[in-house]
């Protein structure tokens, strides 16, 4: 099935079979879907508790940054004015930073950011860093995320964990192994499902002690160098901070997802195996199965065989098609924002005959649904509408409601398809 674009340039971006052309800047004049590295990194560090976060920048940077998988978080910032640009800004940013350790003095640390505009003076936020960190008396961790800085979100997700190794390095110290132990790295609490994953684990007798960042603050960072095992669910945003860990802390860490049934229990599998309790997981996974069975297979019925198109944002897209898979639905498109090559291997190895497409644009998506008119559109909130003018039911992810992780989260994801494509409204059109 060809699909055409409007740009010779997009041709390898978009293939019926093997991977696309990936990791590289967006073709210029091309309407993408991305984000800036910016927020790239808000998407990571916004989550963490007790923390100051500074944005050294216009005004408009933190009104940006503020919102993060629809939830509101503090955020502050210098204001950069015409004169500031013009005669630099960094007394205002060191004044700004010792203004809000006052306002806040329980916060435990501050993170400043520079963007766009700070960057394109140079003004050196680390040099300001070290001048100020004496004076407030706390942790002050410089984040440099300017729009150039990388050609999508996925390099600010690299650049926050940098922030974060840095912290481990200046003020975490390896704490003694505590046993049956772990830390949850990429996973950011979307609807509540830090909680269902630490449920889970805690039935077989694993206790998570950080979850970066969804359940995370400075008190759990330190704990978490006493972690045996780091669970890696995102390598997007996880897999440097899971790397540093392993090499500083003596930390391993395993690939898991808790996304679909086959995921969920072979990642359990992996677990129990590393830590020696393989006899209680048959158990647990037994037991979780029979609670959601009957309504599972209820809902299963009315979606199997169901068209659908995928585009997502980057390194789950593996994970999630298999889930999507697993639910019974005919994957016709999966496509990702800023996806690399491990990304649309595991994809690929998943659909063997979908089209992937990598930095997707309307333009390419409204082709997409004219041709294959699917059943079901599983994307961003910036598709939602477009695939509603189609007359193309629209499943949200990350989602908003509940959550879609292990056995219950499945059932929700599965429960939530069969009401966007049964909706009685789509028989109006």
């Amino acid at each position: 099935m060809a699909i055409k674009t409007f740009l010779e340039q997009r041709q390898g971006h978009i293939v019926q079979s093997g991977i696309p052309q990936c990791s590289r800047p967006t073709i210029p004049g091309v309407m993408s879907q991305r984000a800036c590295t910016y927020y790239g990194a808000r998407w990571v560090l916004a989550p963490v508790r007790n923390s100051t976060h500074i944005v050294h920048a216009p005004a408009d940077c933190a009104y940006y940054g503020q919102n993060v998988r629809k939830k509101n978080y503090l955020i502050l910032s210098t204001d950069m004015n015409e004169k500031d640009v013009i005669f630099g800004a960094h007394e205002k940013l060191e004044r700004c930073i010792e203004e809000a350790a006052k306002i806040f003095p329980e916060h435990s640390l501050i993170f400043v950011y520079s963007t766009c505009t700070s960057s394109q003076i140079g003004e050196d936020i680390k040099w300001v860093v070290e001048r100020v960190k004496e004076k407030v008396q706390k942790p002050v961790i410089p984040v440099e995320v300017p729009g150039f800085g990388g050609f999508s979100q996925s390099d600010g997700h690299h650049i926050a964990q940098r922030a974060i190794i840095s912290y481990l390095s200046e003020y975490c110290r390896k704490e003694s192994t505590k046993p049956f132990s772990v830390n949850i790295i990429g996973e950011y609490n979307v609807a509540g499902e830090t909680l269902v994953i630490k449920k889970l684990l805690e039935k077989i007798g694993i206790k998570v002690i950080c979850s970066y960042t969804g359940d995370c603050d400075a008190d759990l960072m330190q704990e978490s160098t006493s972690a045996a095992l780091n669970l890696l669910v995102c390598k997007s945003s996880g897999l440097l901070l899971a790397q540093f860990m392993r090499e500083e802390y003596s930390i391993p860490f395993v690939d898991v997802s808790f996304y679909g049934l086959s995921n969920t229990i072979d990642s359990l599998k992996k677990i129990s195996k590393f830590f020696g309790i393989e006899h209680k997981v048959e158990m647990v996974i037994s037991e979780e199965y029979e609670k959601i069975r009957d309504k599972l297979e209820k809902y299963k019925k009315k979606i199997f065989g169901k068209k659908a198109v995928i585009l997502l944002g980057g390194s789950r897209i593996g994970f999630m098609a298999g889930a999507f898979k697993e639910a019974g639905l005919e994957i016709c498109v999966c496509g990702s924002q800023f996806g690399c090559n491990i990304d649309y291997e595991a994809a690929r190895f998943e659909l063997p005959s979908a089209l992937l497409i990598d930095d997707f644009n309307c333009a390419e998506i409204e082709e997409i649904l004219l041709r294959i008119e699917p059943d079901v559109f599983i994307g961003g909130t910036r598709e939602w509408y477009l695939a509603h003018k189609f007359g193309v039911p629209f499943l949200v992810f990350p989602q908003e409601t509940k959550p879609y992780a292990c056995f219950e989260g499945f059932l929700n994801m599965c429960e939530d398809l069969f009401k966007e494509i049964h909706a009685p409204v789509w028989r109006l059109i």
